[in-house]
């Protein structure tokens, strides 16, 4: 049965909403992004209440299963987006197949696709809308070759808390490397989603460490795309003091500080797990060079890897503390408004070492949470008018989570199946990631 506070919260959303219509006319919408924009001022405001909700209460809002999404939904919206091959069909328990391209090989691209939503709440339509309109805004000859595949774990809502989740993925992950023989796997990971493959690395670390008694071959990921990753599990006190992005940006986003500081809410999400363990929560230990150093993904030459945050989420100096750490970005906490004017000095961060890999960070002016899966997710509209709709078309700044992504994939796929050949202690030689002794 539902508990009076999750009751309380959804008899409020109309009443809310509500508000948002009246106050729209004369102040426009709820932050500076959306301030013209009624339509996803509403969106704010419901995803906002809706992540309020107490976890085991979501299962009432967890109206369809990712199944029921994938194969009832979004085939019923878009048939002629979803008639892909293998659309809507099971790879294992834990994971259906958006596309798998046809005749593919093992050294093909797969993204595997971890979505947000606390842990506790199920993928949203507005996830795989854009999710499908990056894929059929790539480069037909990377869009050909490109296998796309969603992680269906289960949910903290129901019961199954940390780390569930990543082992559900690591089971996935195993049957497609080892038993498949694929070679060319790429996290893409929203918020929570976003934790789960990073937290996924440091689970292949340990794997690595026992690869000299168990004779493990450990075939790392070749790309990472995070999205607003949820970097810190629960924020400490001074992350909600002045100059910090949980302060500054709580009336803006759609998450606040005070969800976190709910003792049941965490309860409900890890358990009685401590969150002080970097297959939990790495942003709430000491960030450390070395936990991060020798993880290929994150340093060999001929990977990838791709972030991008909003400048008015509460996540962001979390991230930004992530991408110090682990990809040696220099971008750091912001301090002055952009005004909603991208300047590459303070916005972007992008790698230019050819013996490292490829690393593109991006801070999209006045973005907020999960903007490219939650608020762009109305291009799909253009792409089911035009299939081949070009990306050079597209309004950068209203489009700037997907132009962004679109453009890291279509560079990093189209060199995906050149071999990157490295020696490493004259003992070692590198192959897409792959070691090989």
């Amino acid at each position: 049965m539902i508990s009076l506070r999750g009751f309380y919260i959804l008899l409020s959303i109309p009443i809310k909403l509500l508000l948002v219509l009246i106050k729209y006319p004369f102040f426009g919408g709820l932050n500076e992004k959306f301030k013209n924009d009624l339509k996803n001022s509403l969106k704010l405001q419901l995803f906002r209440s809706a992540i309020s909700i107490p976890v085991k209460d979501a299962i009432y809002i967890n109206i369809l299963n990712n199944y029921s999404l994938i194969n009832k939904l979004l085939k019923f919206l878009y048939p002629n987006l979803t008639k892909l091959n293998k659309y809507g069909t099971r790879y294992d328990k834990q994971s259906i197949w958006l596309v798998e391209a046809p005749n593919r090989s093992k050294k093909d691209p797969i993204i595997i696709y971890l979505h947000g939503g606390g842990y506790y709440i199920e993928t949203q339509p507005s996830q795989l809308e854009s999710l499908l309109s990056i894929y059929y805004l790539l480069d037909k000859e990377n869009q050909s070759n490109l296998s796309i595949l969603h992680l269906d774990y289960k949910l903290a809502s129901n019961g199954h808390i940390l780390t569930t989740q990543l082992y559900q993925l690591a089971e996935t992950y195993k049957k497609l490397t080892e038993e498949d023989g694929n070679s060319n796997i790429i996290l893409m990971g929203d918020s929570a989603g976003g934790n789960l493959a990073i937290t996924f690395l440091q689970y292949l670390k340990q794997q690595k460490q026992k690869q000299k008694t168990n004779n493990l071959n450990i075939i790392w990921p070749k790309s990472l795309i995070l999205i607003s990753p949820w970097c810190k599990i629960h924020p400490e006190p001074h992350n909600n003091t002045k100059g910090w992005s949980y302060f500054e940006n709580s009336k803006r986003d759609m998450i606040q500080y005070r969800f976190f500081q709910e003792v049941d809410r965490q309860k409900a999400i890890i358990g009685d797990l401590n969150h002080m363990d970097l297959l939990v929560s790495p942003g709430n230990l000491p960030y450390k060079y070395s936990d991060w150093d020798d993880i290929p993904t994150l340093t060999q030459r001929g990977n990838s890897i791709f972030v991008i945050m909003g400048e008015h989420e509460v996540f962001r100096d979390d991230i930004l503390e992530w991408c110090q750490y682990a990809v040696k970005s220099p971008l750091i906490k912001q301090k002055l408004d952009s005004k909603g004017l991208i300047d590459v000095k303070l916005h972007e961060y992008k790698s230019n070492d050819p013996n490292k890999p490829l690393v593109e960070v991006f801070i999209e002016p006045w973005g907020v949470h999960d903007s490219v899966l939650f608020f762009e997710d109305d291009i799909i509209n253009k792409v089911k008018k035009n299939k081949n709709l070009k990306i050079g078309t597209l309004d950068r700044k209203k489009y700037f989570g997907i132009v962004k992504i679109v453009e890291f994939l279509n560079k990093t796929l189209s060199s995906s199946n050149n071999d990157n050949l490295q020696e490493e202690d004259g003992s070692v030689v590198l192959v897409n990631g792959d070691e090989k002794i």
